[in-house]
C-alpha cells in the first residue's frame, strides 16, 4: 500500500489521498511531560482505525529524549462526498488539549 506521510509542518493543510493509501501522521512527543497524542476525531467511514506507536529517536536514545515521535497509520478504505477531517490532540489528562493538529482529507478513487 502506498504511504502518504505528513508531520507537524502539515497542520491545517488539505491532503489528497487515494483509496488504498495509508496516511502516516508523525508528530513529536516528549513522554516525560505526561502529554500524549490521541485521536480526537476522524471520518470512520473513509479511514480504518489507526495503528499508533511511539518511536524513540533513531540514535537509540531514551524514550523521553528529543526526537521521540508518535506515529499514526490510517488505512484509507473509501472515498468521501465532502472533505473529511482528522483531528489529533496533545493531552495530559481530562483538561483542555495542549495542542490540536488538524488535517482536511480529500479522498479520491
Amino acid at each position: 500500500m502506498p504511504e502518504v506521510r505528513v508531520d507537524h509542518t502539515d497542520d491545517g493543510k488539505t491532503i489528497t489521498l487515494q483509496v488504498g493509501d495509508v496516511l502516516v501522521v508523525t508528530l513529536p512527543v516528549n513522554m516525560l511531560t505526561g502529554l500524549h497524542w490521541e485521536v480526537a476525531s476522524y471520518d470512520q467511514s473513509s479511514l480504518n482505525r489507526p495503528e499508533v506507536v511511539v518511536e524513540p529517536p533513531e540514535s537509540g536514545g531514551a524514550m523521553g529524549a528529543g526526537g521521540t515521535v508518535a506515529v499514526f497509520r490510517f488505512p484509507v478504505m473509501a472515498t468521501t462526498t465532502a472533505p473529511a477531517q482528522l483531528v489529533l490532540e496533545l493531552r495530559g489528562g481530562k483538561g483542555p488539549a495542549e495542542q490540536v493538529y488538524q488535517l482536511t482529507l480529500d479522498i479520491e478513487e
